[in-house]
């Protein structure tokens, strides 16, 4: 009998021990990430999620968020919105998320929007077109929606107004994809900023997903001989353009998207010149030259983009939320902080992010770099601009 007694207060005594100091092991965070891995921007998607999960790794061997470890639960989108849509509810209902890692993304990452104020999760991500953050009838933020770069507007300015003031641009075309957000969420501004400063705008040629050559399209523009044209769409579809437009003569500025970044230079066929295109980062040095040299031996690749820094960016701005929230997988309470207390969080390429609470969209200090090619083919960041201008 006594010996029963023994083990019963053996087994009480260890039952009681997480009270008596021994802290018990605090359940994980689970945090969803949806990108294109497969479809047609999967270029831009898969260094985006491998930022993503470098980002986690490194935020877990350093104690998680506030002692509790981050589960990642990665999907493929394939750049498709119902695609989309299934991977958001697959990661919301049967895995129960407490946030999400979005694409830089714009048509999936739309679709979003109501169901993450319905299921409170908050969701940061690179998705630039304004549409993906506020509402384009009232411009009230979207609850749950935050961008951690500049918007497309922004970026579209920036780039018009560098090409205006120091190209001597007074002349332009566009040429870009009616069917992707992204593409014309850049191309209005940029009209607006040069119609806005008595340039003149010669042509807005397009396209659709299915097109493949825009050949009639680039001769139009090489015939009214613009001082520049404007290709804002993804790496495929831009590589695709400034060849059309180089084979059709013409000769002048090609502007471009932060998708003019590599692997654009190794996959066009002709010759490479007279392109400036806004870039988000230094990529040769600092951290962001740290992280792609890492990103690059471990995959293979042998070009450095701006995506793994996208992915580092966004999950960082979430973390930085989740460590001031009581509890970290309270989405209402995420969300707040996001909103209100996201202030000059550090972005990778050495910028600060703070989010503006009416737009849920970094404030214009964060700015934007302008780059060029070099003789080499290699990307050579001019100078880092902000922009005031707002289209009336």
């Amino acid at each position: 009998m006594k010996r029963v007694i023994a083990l019963l207060l053996a087994m009480l005594l260890l039952a009681a021990l997480p009270a008596c100091g021994i802290a018990e092991e605090l359940p994980p965070i689970k945090v969803g990430c949806i990108q294109d891995t497969s479809g047609g921007a999967s270029i831009a998607g898969q260094p985006n999620e491998w930022g993503v999960k470098y980002a986690v790794q490194y935020l877990n061997d350093n104690g998680g968020i506030n002692g509790r470890m981050i589960e990642l639960y990665c999907r493929d989108c394939q750049n498709d919105t119902e695609v989309g849509v299934t991977a958001y509810r697959e990661l919301v209902d049967e895995i129960e998320v407490d946030a999400i890692i979005g694409p830089p993304l714009s048509n999936p990452a739309s679709a979003w929007v109501e169901l993450s104020a319905e299921d409170e999760v908050p969701i940061v991500g690179h998705f630039m077109d304004e549409v993906c953050t506020t509402d384009p009838d009232t411009g009230e933020a979207y609850p749950y929606m935050f961008l951690a770069e500049p918007s497309c507007s922004v970026q579209s300015y920036i780039l018009a107004e560098y090409a205006m003031n120091e190209l001597g641009v007074k002349s332009v075309a566009t040429l870009f994809n009616t069917s992707n957000a992204y593409a014309v969420a850049h191309e209005k501004p940029f009209v607006s900023y040069i119609s806005a400063h008595d340039g003149e705008v010669l042509a807005e040629e397009t396209f659709t997903w299915s097109d493949t050559d825009y050949s009639a399209q680039a001769m139009k523009i090489a015939q009214l001989k613009p001082d520049a044209v404007l290709l804002c769409d993804y790496c495929n579809q831009m590589v695709t353009a400034y060849d059309n437009l180089r084979e059709a003569g013409f000769e002048g500025y090609v502007l471009g998207a932060n998708t003019m970044y590599p692997p654009f230079n190794t996959l066009i066929k002709n010759k490479l010149y007279n392109c400036y295109f806004v870039q988000n980062y230094d990529l040769r040095s600092g951290e962001i030259a740290d992280l792609l040299a890492i990103q690059m031996k471990d995959t293979g690749t042998d070009y450095p983009t701006s995506n793994v820094g996208f992915g580092w960016d966004a999950t960082m701005v979430l973390a930085n939320a989740m460590k001031q929230a009581n509890d970290p997988t309270d989405g209402p309470e995420v969300r707040e902080i996001l909103e209100n207390n996201t202030i000059e969080v550090p972005s990778i390429g050495g910028a600060k992010i703070t989010i503006d609470p009416a737009t849920h969209r970094p404030t214009r200090e964060m700015g934007m770099y302008i780059a060029t090619y070099d003789a080499d083919n290699q990307v050579d960041c001019l100078v880092n601009m902000t922009t005031d201008y707002v289209a009336e």
